[in-house]
């Protein structure tokens, strides 16, 4: 089991931080989940589980709409997240998504009139709170709220779902502060809280074979997996309270420093060659690049947010972003988060290394939609879809790239 070199300036960094780890846990979460502190399997939990079968359920697609508009519906809500997926034979891409209020999953053509969502798993899990895939939309992990306990489910699908095939159904254990799954969807890192900070397990995505990969002296963290070979670490965000970021080694669980900072946000691309990271001294937020292999760093032309942006599949070297169309408060990340701040807003995208920035479409605007907070984004693998879901309604949105 790997275990992180605590370097030198690591006491540092802990006095500095505590503070913050105080008051950003006053912070209300927009789906407020508190581990139990146990770390138990939760095998015990009860699920309603039943095959794949033709959704009799009634679900509002809006496929009438004019091909010319980029933005357009795709489902109503409340879905908690989505993915898109491409079968060959057929040639045919799918908005594979789940229900927040009872976890089924289900599959819907996208860009086909008509078209009729197909039910993938009917396995009833009320109040999904998070949903992240695996396996290239194969399977999906679902995180829910079972008497003050969070419990993580695994869900993996048939290749070709009928009703004599289930859904394989595995629980990771409680109290799960925070997961990421691996860029081929094959395995997950997962955190779990200790008395004097916080432990991380590399498993499968199912949660086989877990075991240890690195511990830190810091209980108020996220974690990404931006590059196989890397697993990337930092304290949560708060306008103008210090932060530090790590990356792990997924095979070693060696540690590596890599910023120290006020209101620190970070993230990398799949090649792990650029870092996008975002400051705030509470007073306003700065976004800039960072080179890698030559440690060199360079602005953006406006502070997109980096956890609210995801790298495209298909050309790995472009990112899509959604921020605010308007001016907002320096500290609206952690309002965001605490789901007590919106606005109107937009998709942008970058390209590396350049950084050269454009808007791709504005919900409500011209190019379709309706004026929307974004969550959760999602870009197909062919790179020809966005998919996002609207805050508070929860309805499903596509975007034509």
């Amino acid at each position: 089991m790997g275990k992180i070199l605590l370097l030198s300036g690591i006491t540092a960094v802990v006095l500095v931080t505590s503070a913050w780890f105080f008051f950003f846990r006053g912070v209300p979460a927009e789906n407020p989940m508190q581990p139990s502190g146990g770390f138990g399997t939760g095998a015990s939990q009860a699920v309603e589980v039943t095959p794949p079968a033709q959704n009799n359920e009634v679900q509002t697609t809006n496929s009438s709409l004019p091909v010319q508009q980029i933005v357009f519906r795709v489902v109503n809500g409340p879905i908690v997240g989505a993915t898109v997926v491409q079968y060959t034979q057929p040639t045919t891409t799918v908005a594979r998504y789940v229900q927040q209020n009872n976890g089924h999953v289900f599959d819907l053509v996208l860009d086909s009139s008509g078209a009729v969502p197909k039910a993938i798993s009917n396995t009833t899990i009320p109040g999904i709170s998070r949903a992240l895939w695996t396996r290239q939309g194969q399977g999906v992990i679902l995180q829910y709220l079972d008497r003050n306990v969070v419990k993580t489910v695994s869900l993996s699908f048939p290749q070709q779902a009928t009703t004599s095939q289930a859904v394989n159904i595995k629980f990771l254990p409680d109290g799960i502060s925070d997961i990421a799954v691996s860029p081929n969807g094959a395995n997950v890192v997962y955190l779990l809280r200790t008395e004097t900070g916080t432990r991380g397990y590399l498993a499968g995505a199912d949660g086989a074979g877990s075991r240890e990969l690195f511990t830190l002296p810091l209980r108020e963290v996220v974690v990404s997996w931006p590059s196989q070979a890397t697993v990337l670490t930092h304290t949560k965000s708060a306008a103008g309270v210090p932060g530090v970021a790590f990356s792990i080694n997924t095979s070693s669980g060696a540690a590596v420093p890599l910023l120290h900072a006020t209101g620190l946000s970070i993230a990398a691309d799949p090649s792990y060659s650029y870092l996008m990271y975002q400051t705030n001294d509470g007073n306003s937020p700065s976004t800039r690049v960072r080179t890698i292999s030559t440690g060199q760093s360079s602005g953006l032309s406006f502070d997109p947010y980096p956890e609210r942006c995801v790298w495209g599949s298909a050309a790995t070297s472009i990112l899509y972003c959604a921020a605010p169309l308007e001016y907002v408060a320096p500290n609206y990340l952690d309002l965001w988060h605490a789901g007590s701040a919106s606005a109107a807003e937009a998709l942008f995208s970058f390209t590396f290394p350049g950084g050269k920035s454009s808007i791709l479409a504005a919900p409500g605007g011209g190019e379709g939609g309706v004026e929307s907070t974004i969550d959760t984004l999602s870009v197909s693998p062919d790179g020809r879809y966005l998919l996002f879901v609207k805050r508070g309604e929860r309805s499903l949105w596509g975007v034509r790239l």
